[in-house]
């Protein structure tokens, strides 16, 4: 999986917003300088933040750091139902407003808000997270000097929230080296493929001619996790999914998704998410939440693009 580095070209403005529209969002673990808040609108699917990975729907508002690696992986939508996955993005560095800007006594909550999304922050569910969640969605019809008054305003509103949740640790830095980044591109593009299969980490060592204890080792190094955590939270991910959107019995989708016995698949499960995968598809369908509300602006099909993120 290589951290790829991103050059955000915001042209002559301060700050970057867009709507990112397409059937799916694909993989694509990358990092840049820039702040990044992104307001998931219709999709769901796994977030990778550092060394955390976490499901995501409809309403997920989450702000990044700089040069925190990341990525948004969706499932593919049904190209006959017309229906694309949505998300708007705001890029910004911290100097967007002058170097000294955020560093102004009446500034030091949203400069703590800053340092803290070093680790990834996330607002969903939160009584913040949809107040600023709506002005988020304003930013796409506001005027270049509006989106500056705008972008004070969601900070400040995020700032005040008391329980934001962090989505990875400090452990996970952007690989610089060419050869580093492009093993850990083929290992993660490897598992993310193959992880409802049982694995075999000799002969994936061997095709990247190290050994395994080395090739375990980098990994660790590299993601804060090990490989079979890595691909358990890939299993979790994809049944949790599984779990919300078909019909299938728990039994079957453990084994769909790549878990030998049920038992593992259920300590798994509790282990990752905190509680056992019947538990959440009761609480889904008891507590089904309303589809994130749409503008009227932006309740409409637009172009699909592959904008990344």
């Amino acid at each position: 999986m290589r951290a790829h580095f991103e050059k955000v070209t915001p042209g002559s403005a301060s700050l970057l917003a867009f709507e990112r529209v397409d059937f799916e969002f694909p993989f694509y673990w990358h990092y840049h300088p820039e702040y990044e808040l992104t307001l998931i609108v219709d999709s769901q699917g796994q977030r990778l933040v550092g060394d955390g990975i976490g499901d995501y729907g409809p309403g997920d508002l989450v702000l990044l750091g700089s040069n925190l690696p990341h990525s948004y992986r969706s499932g593919p939508v049904k190209m006959a139902e017309q229906k694309c996955h949505r998300a708007v993005v705001i890029q910004f560095r911290e100097d967007c407003l002058g170097t000294e800007f955020f560093r102004i006594p009446e500034m030091e909550p949203v400069m703590h808000l800053l340092h803290r999304s070093a680790c990834g922050l996330s607002f969903s569910h939160t009584a913040a997270g949809r107040v600023a969640g709506g002005k988020v969605i304003e930013f796409l019809s506001s005027s270049p000097a509006q989106r500056i008054v705008q972008l004070l305003e969601i900070l400040v509103i995020l700032a005040e929230e008391p329980n934001p949740v962090t989505l990875s640790t400090d452990r996970v830095r952007p690989i610089c080296r060419i050869e580093d980044q492009q093993r850990i591109e083929a290992v993660c593009a490897h598992l993310s493929e193959h992880f409802d299969e049982e694995v075999d980490y000799v002969r994936l060592a061997d095709k990247l001619h190290m050994d395994q204890a080395s090739l375990c080792r980098f990994f660790k190094r590299a993601t804060g996790r090990t490989m079979t955590a890595y691909v358990n939270e890939l299993r979790v991910g994809a049944a949790a999914q599984l779990l919300t959107t078909t019909d299938l019995s728990v039994l079957d989708i453990g084994f769909q998704v790549g878990f030998g016995n049920y038992s593992n698949f259920n300590r798994q499960f509790k282990r990752i998410k905190g509680f056992g995968p019947r538990t959440l598809r009761q609480q889904f369908r008891s507590h089904a939440e309303p589809e994130f509300a749409l503008p009227p602006e932006l309740d409409a099909d637009p172009i699909p693009s592959r904008m990344r993120a």
